[in-house]
């Protein structure tokens, strides 16, 4: 099955509360479905939380970007800015992550 690779950003002002509340949310919806190979948040200097990363396993770009979509943090307005980008593994493999 296709794999796309997701990267977002979080809003600056205000990002760090949305994620705070809404990340016991995410990380349900995430274990709930089995879409997501790995993935896990950017952090800064601080190790604070500032963006996510997930590589998302669908059956097409419609599917996965349904996905990221009815995410808990896309529906609650987290991100500044979000990619989702078809991706083809060829270093390593899956199970060696």
């Amino acid at each position: 099955m296709p794999l796309f690779m997701f990267i977002a950003f979080d809003k600056k002002l205000g990002g760090a509360a949305v994620r705070a509340a809404t990340r016991p949310h995410h990380v349900a919806y995430t274990k709930s479905n089995g879409k997501v190979k790995f993935g896990g948040p950017f952090t800064g200097p601080n190790d604070e939380m500032i963006g996510s990363f997930s590589l998302i396993e669908a059956k097409d770009y419609d599917e996965a970007q349904a996905y990221v979509k009815n995410d808990p943090y896309s529906q609650a307005g987290l991100f500044e800015r979000q990619e989702l980008h078809p991706w083809k593994l060829s270093i390593n493999s899956l199970e060696k992550v």
